[in-house]
This record gives C-alpha cells, structure tokens and sequence, in this order.
C-alpha cells in the first residue's frame, strides 16, 4: 500500500508531465490549436487522468509557466536583493519579468484569461509557484524597515501589486504600441505612492 507521500509525490510528477508535455505542444502548434485530447494523447494518458490533474489547457500551461518561474526565482531573488530599496528591487523583477513575457508573448492573453476566471474557484494552478510570495516577503522586510506603511498585511499588499502587474500585462496585449517595461513602470510607481510609509 502506497504511503500518502509516495502517492502525492507521483501526483506532482504526472503534473508535471503533463504540464511540460502541453507546453511543448503549445511551442510547437501554437496555443489555440492545441485541445486537451492532443495533450493526454502525446503524454500517453487516459484523458480522465489529465483532466484530473488540469480541467483545461489554460491550467496546464499555467502550471508549466509557474515551473519555469520557479526555476528561475532563486536568481532573481538574489539579484533584486542586492538593490538598497523595496521601490529599486520590485523594478529589478517587473524588468526581468517584462522581458519574459515580451518573448512570450503568444502565452500572456490565455495565462491572464485563466488567472482572472480562476479566482475564488480553487483551481490547480491558480496561486501555485506565483510571484505573490516574493512581493510579500520583499514588503515585510521593506516593513520592517520603516520604508513601507505597516498598516496593511504585507500578503495583501503583494496582493494589490499582483493585479496591478497582471493590469498591466493586459494593457500592454491589448495596445501594440505599449511597450510593457513603460507600463510595468507605471504601475510600480502607482503602487509605491500607494505603499509608502508617509512623511510626517
């Protein structure tokens, strides 16, 4: 008899199977002519199964994007902790982030559409490996140090910067002539008028 850690462990392989199978599809095809049935087949599942793991295709490439952000956090942690203040390390990330997405772009509208329609429905893949731990983290400390109001939680202010981000991002697909650096620029500015601890 499998041990509930033997079994979850298998679970979050097939997952990340699955999503790594899809997002070689998606690279391959193009997003919007890839179906669900296409995935179980090239991973060589009942498609029950990976509707179990990922209800719809958006699921799965999110899940994939966030593996990607995963890998690539430890890095950008170390890189934007070297900056003096929380305004200079957000910029460090929403920079680095704008160049991920202006060479990934075919998979922004389907990664917001998901996110958006995902809240509050506690879908897989919605919070999993997001970027919402890292603003809080650099909030709290910033927090602590005096240079961000400490009247509001620093989860829900990471919060507010993610939508704000994901706002962006939207803004950005939606108008050719936006460059998403300028826009992300925007709302980091925005949010830390908002955030910072005001002088008396």
């Amino acid at each position: 008899m499998s041990t509930p850690t033997r079994t979850q462990g298998k679970r979050d392989r097939t997952r990340e199977h699955l999503s790594a199978v899809a997002l070689t599809l998606f690279g391959r095809f193009g997003f919007e002519a890839v179906t669900m049935e296409q995935i179980a087949a090239e991973a060589d599942v009942a498609r029950g199964t990976l509707y179990n793991h990922f209800p719809v295709k958006e699921a799965a490439l999110v899940h994939a994007l966030h593996g990607e952000l995963a890998n690539d956090l430890g890095p950008l942690l170390h890189k934007a902790m070297a900056r003096r203040t929380l305004q200079t390390r957000l910029a460090a990330i929403l920079d680095a982030s704008a160049q991920w997405w202006e060479s990934h772009r075919d998979y922004a509208a389907p990664y917001i559409r998901y996110r958006f329609q995902a809240i509050g429905k506690d879908q897989p893949g919605q919070s999993d490996s997001d970027m919402v731990p890292l603003y809080a983290q650099l909030i709290a400390q910033a927090q602590a140090e005096g240079e961000v109001r400490n009247d509001i939680a620093a989860p829900l202010l990471a919060s507010h910067l993610h939508f704000l981000y994901l706002g962006a991002v939207l803004r950005w697909l939606d108008d050719d002539s936006a460059g998403l650096r300028t826009e992300l620029a925007r709302t980091l500015k925005f949010f830390m008028a908002g955030a910072t601890t005001p002088k008396l």
